[in-house]
């Protein structure tokens, strides 16, 4: 799979940057995949989730936000909530849980995969591989470190595997990863859709990969604990059974999430343009 995804980064390079429409493709059918689990393991636990509004916005997301950026964003989202008050009022079968449960689905996970659109589509693919890869090796690393080091647990009610020890060792995972990032598409340049690229406008990119990777480590602990917290809620054990033993893709994203939502908001305060 991660040589699967390597080969969608190197593609949005190529064509003069049309080989993005690639990796924008894959993004979009993780979103459909990801809002399909949610919808089905919430109606699986009797939430009669408005099926309409969410396809409409999956539907409506991307040439929203390529041809609008953030306008388009916005108004994709305003557009579905509309849609789903619409629903609640004129359809007596909706109750006020399944509307809130359909408005929950547009925030998780729809909202941080329009991010992940909108940011590539403003600034290339460096701040979604800055998320995914620190996020992704902070999981990993805080996933081996706290099954080696053992210790006391941080919410055994919500996650309980996750230890104090993990989760300090992981932040380090965070920063490798950005570093890693750096490495590769700035300092080796390996070729990436990249139009906006850190080195360039910040004096040193080195320390704002090791503060963002420190950032998006404890940021992803929280993703990960949030996504349990919703499966406890549930009383479900993994979102799917899409990936077999892995569970489903929102298993394998819930760090990830969050951690795009931080990046999307952080780079607009930055002098990028």
């Amino acid at each position: 799979m991660l040589a699967l995804l390597m080969g969608f980064i190197f593609l949005t390079s190529l064509w003069d940057g049309k080989g993005q429409y690639f990796f924008d493709a894959l993004v979009i059918i993780v979103l459909a995949l990801s809002t399909f689990e949610m919808v089905k393991c919430t109606r699986s636990k009797g939430y009669n989730v408005e099926i309409i509004p969410l396809i409409l916005v999956v539907l409506a997301v991307y040439p929203s936000i390529k041809f609008l950026g953030y306008f388009g964003f916005f108004m994709v989202l305003a557009g579905g909530m509309i849609l789903s008050f619409c629903f609640f009022v004129f359809d007596q079968k909706v109750k006020l849980k399944d509307m809130l449960m359909t408005l929950f689905i547009m925030l998780y996970p729809i909202t941080p995969i329009m991010c992940v659109l909108q940011t590539m589509n403003a600034y290339g693919m460096l701040p979604f591989l800055l998320a995914a890869a620190a996020a992704m090796l902070a999981d990993t690393i805080a996933y081996y470190a706290g099954s080696a080091i053992k210790g006391p647990k941080i919410f055994p009610k919500i996650s309980p595997n996750k230890t104090y020890s993990g989760s300090i060792i992981g932040l380090l995972g965070g920063v490798a990863g950005a570093l890693i990032v750096y490495a590769m598409f700035e300092y080796a340049a390996l070729p990436v859709n990249a139009p906006v690229l850190f080195s360039e406008k910040l004096s040193n990119p080195i320390l704002f990969y090791s503060l963002m990777g420190l950032a998006i480590g404890v940021v992803a602990e929280v993703g990960d604990l949030f996504a349990s917290r919703v499966k406890r809620e549930l009383e479900i054990k993994d979102f799917s059974n899409l990936l077999g033993s892995h569970g489903g893709l929102m298993d394998r994203l819930d760090s990830i999430i969050f951690a795009v939502l931080f990046v999307a908001v952080v780079i607009e305060f930055l002098p990028l343009a």
